[in-house]
């Protein structure tokens, strides 16, 4: 009995290996990031209260040119801070993208939402508010920080918005989504070519 004993306090549980451990690392970092983008629409754009003002304030044409001077404040910066010759280029053609997807993103959304209750006007207010995070993107890794935020900013004011998270974050997802195919598979097919042409010289 002395012996049973013995070996039932030394017994430890079976180690839970490795991808047990990584599957739970990922659940916890995908909870406390949806976690986070709540807890920031929340101070971004708080409950409405009986006799508040609403939130018509989305829907102005100041948060259109609000979103634009931020994105053009943002691209001149990386124009500016780059030193010249192919950095600057470089930036120059970032800024360029840059520039390009804002409308692109909107128009995808715009064909995304339809027979959703969120209307144009509530999809351009977002989505101008949301390039408000690219004023600082002045270098690569800003960009793609402003990129994951303005998707993030987009979504709180969608959401607040049309009052529907899960349509909020479908519209946004589908829009970013794109963006980020035809980015990589831009980049496959450059990357192809470059490889064809150095194997044939």
């Amino acid at each position: 009995m002395v012996a049973r004993r013995s070996d039932a306090k030394t017994a430890s549980p079976p180690p839970r290996g490795f991808l047990p451990d990584l599957f739970e690392m990922w659940r916890r970092l995908v909870s406390r990031s949806r976690d986070a983008l709540v807890d920031l629409r929340e101070r971004l754009f708080p409950a409405e209260k009986p006799g508040a003002p609403s939130r018509s304030w989305l829907l102005r044409p100041g948060v259109v040119w609000l979103g634009a001077a931020s994105l053009a404040l943002g691209i001149g910066l990386g124009v500016a801070l780059s030193p010249p010759g192919p950095a600057r280029s470089l930036a120059i053609w970032a800024g360029v993208q840059s520039a390009l997807w804002a409308p692109l993103r909107w128009l995808v959304m715009k064909y995304a939402s339809r027979g959703r209750t969120l209307d144009g006007a509530a999809l351009l207010g977002a989505s101008s508010l949301g390039l408000v995070a690219y004023a600082v993107a002045a270098t690569p890794e800003l960009r793609a920080v402003a990129w994951v935020a303005s998707a993030a900013i987009t979504w709180a004011a969608l959401s607040r918005l049309g009052d529907n998270r899960r349509e909020a974050a479908q519209i946004v997802g589908i829009a970013w989504g794109a963006q980020a195919l035809v980015l990589v598979a831009s980049w496959i097919a450059r990357s192809g070519v470059i490889a064809f042409f150095a194997s044939r010289g």
